[in-house]
C-alpha cells in the first residue's frame, strides 16, 4: 500500500480508532494543563470509540490496517494516557512505588497487545484482561474525586491489573446487546455529566468502577458457578 493511497483506503472503523488515538493524545496533553477531570473523561470516550471501532469492523469488514492500528491508539489511550493522569492527578501523594507500579502496568499493557496481535483473533474470549478494561478502571478512579484516592490503592490496583493483563484467565467479549446497551448507556451518562455537574460525574463513575471490577473477577465466578 503507498502511502499516497493511506487515507483512500481507510475504513469507517478506522475512523473510530483514530478517534480513540486522539482522546487519549488530548487526555495526556489535558491533564498537565490541569483539567483534572476532563482527561479521564475523554479516556472513557476513546472507550466507547474502541467499541464501537469493533461493531463497524464486524459490521463492514476491516481495512488491512485495522488491526495494527487498533494496538497502537489503545497503547495510547488506554496505555500511556491512564498513566499520566493517575501519576500527575497523585500530585504531592505521587511516590517511586506509584510510578513503578504505573510503569509495570504500561509495559504489561504492551505485552498483552503484542500477545492479541500474534494470536488468534477470533477466540470467544481474551486471553488477559483486556488493556482498555485496565484503562477505563484507573481513569474511572481518578473520576470517582479526589476524596476517594489514595497513592497507595492506586499503586496497587495499577500492580494487579498489570498481572492480569499478562495472566492466561480468560475474559468473555461482551457483545450481547443485553449486556452491551446498559453499559453503554452508563458510559454515555458518564461522559455527558462532567457538562452537567461534577458531582454526577463521580456518581457514575464510582457505578461505572464497581461494574468494571465485577468483570476483573469474573473469571473466578465463573468458576464458581
Amino acid at each position: 500500500m503507498g502511502s499516497e493511497n493511506i487515507f483512500r483506503n481507510l475504513k469507517l472503523a478506522d475512523l473510530a480508532t483514530l478517534f480513540n488515538s486522539l482522546c487519549g493524545l488530548l487526555a495526556v496533553i489535558l491533564i498537565q494543563e490541569g483539567f483534572t477531570y476532563l482527561a479521564p473523561i475523554l479516556i472513557l470516550a476513546a472507550a466507547a470509540a474502541d467499541g464501537i471501532d469493533g461493531y463497524l469492523s464486524r459490521l463492514f469488514s476491516g481495512s488491512d490496517i485495522g488491526a495494527n492500528l487498533d494496538s497502537l491508539a489503545d497503547i495510547i489511550s488506554f496505555g500511556l494516557a491512564p498513566v499520566a493522569i493517575v501519576y500527575s492527578f497523585a500530585g504531592d501523594e505521587a511516590n517511586y512505588l506509584l510510578l513503578t507500579a504505573l510503569c509495570f502496568y504500561f509495559f504489561c499493557g504492551i505485552l498483552r497487545l503484542a500477545r492479541f496481535n500474534t494470536s488468534h483473533q477470533g477466540f470467544p474470549s481474551f486471553k488477559g484482561l483486556p488493556i482498555t478494561a485496565g484503562g477505563i478502571i484507573l481513569s474511572a478512579y481518578v473520576l470517582t474525586g479526589e476524596n476517594y484516592f489514595y497513592a497507595d490503592l492506586a499503586t496497587i490496583l495499577a500492580f494487579v491489573i498489570g498481572l492480569l493483563m499478562i495472566s492466561k484467565f480468560t475474559y468473555m467479549k461482551v457483545r450481547k446487546p443485553e449486556l452491551i446497551t446498559p453499559v453503554a448507556l452508563l458510559f454515555g451518562v458518564a461522559i455527558l455529566s462532567y457538562i452537567v455537574d461534577l458531582t454526577y460525574t463521580h456518581s457514575m463513575a464510582t457505578l461505572l468502577l464497581g461494574i468494571m471490577l465485577l468483570y476483573v473477577i469474573s473469571p473466578a465466578i465463573k468458576r464458581t458457578l
